[in-house]
């Protein structure tokens, strides 16, 4: 279910999806840029992530993060390399024009939450411990109180370490599985919040055809990557993990999206007290400790 502070009649105003339409009109080749960032970041070739996946060639991973492939990013795809590349979807927000917008994330935010994905938890809870004692007193004692409620969010019954990607993802498989949940729970979303469909279908940038389209659970086409942004900041949402909780091929896939929403959330808040240079040195640690996990895992 959607938290139940969202559990309310929404409406959105034309000023704010004219705000979207304006702010996603490069999505699809800022993306380009950014899986194409954390793939170097990673230090993945293509051949790597070809190696990793099964039902898209080589040479079709390359256009998809090429800015000049003037085609969508299938909003699987990106799901599915964000696994892959074992990082939280937000971090693909490098290169995307919205990030000055997401809670005040500035670069070293950003380049931080592509390396946090693959560290065990053990290694991630005593990195924030690192980071909090940089902080002053005060701040110190403010993120204590917030790491404390946040965790408190955590699935026990979800252990981070067992939620990698299979050694080979099937593509296709995921996206099945992927729309069939997306089918599902953003028609559930619309009928709890009481929205027309050719409001929701406005803010997702579809026609209203197309928006029905995305709710039949037995149609399997690609919808750009901008409708999981458009949900999310049209509706103002704290999350679009919800959308994914219907995956049953994939279930851990929706588990790792609700653990790596944790992690994002306690590392951004952990970076944003530190001054320019601590925080600069903090993510370069993250970074030299990350490489470590990433190479044991290719």
């Amino acid at each position: 279910m959607f938290n139940s502070a969202d559990q309310v009649t929404i409406s959105v105003s034309e000023e704010r999806i004219q705000m979207l339409d304006s702010l996603l009109e490069t999505i699809d080749t800022d993306m380009a840029v950014s899986m194409s960032f954390v793939r170097r970041a990673q230090g993945m070739s293509f051949r790597d992530l070809e190696q990793r996946v099964t039902g898209i060639n080589n040479s079709t991973l390359k256009r998809y993060m090429q800015q000049s492939y003037r085609s969508i990013r299938p909003i699987h795809m990106v799901a599915a390399m964000s696994w892959v590349m074992m990082v939280p979807m937000t971090s693909f927000y490098y290169a995307v024009k919205m990030r000055e917008f997401y809670r005040g994330m500035d670069d070293k935010a950003i380049e931080a939450l592509y390396c946090i994905g693959r560290l065990p938890t053990e290694q991630f809870e005593l990195y924030l411990d690192l980071v909090t004692n940089l902080m002053d007193c005060a701040d110190r004692e403010k993120f204590a109180a917030f790491r404390q409620e946040t965790q408190s969010q955590i699935d026990p019954n979800i252990h981070y370490n067992e939620l990698l990607p299979p050694k080979v993802l099937d593509i296709n498989a995921f996206a099945i599985d992927y729309y069939r949940s997306v089918a599902i729970t953003v028609k559930r979303f619309r009928l709890e919040h009481q929205i027309p469909v050719e409001v929701i279908a406005r803010v997702l940038g579809l026609s209203d055809y197309q928006y029905l389209q995305l709710e039949d659970v037995h149609k399997v086409r690609d919808y750009s990557v901008a409708i999981g942004f458009r949900v999310k900041l049209g509706f103002e949402l704290n999350s679009h993990v919800n959308f994914t909780s219907e995956m049953r091929q994939f279930p851990q896939f929706h588990h790792l999206r609700q653990a790596q929403h944790i992690r994002d959330s306690l590392i951004v808040e952990a970076l944003r007290p530190l001054s320019g240079e601590c925080k600069k040195r903090a993510v370069e640690i993250l970074t030299t400790l990350s490489k470590i996990y990433i190479q044991n895992v290719i």
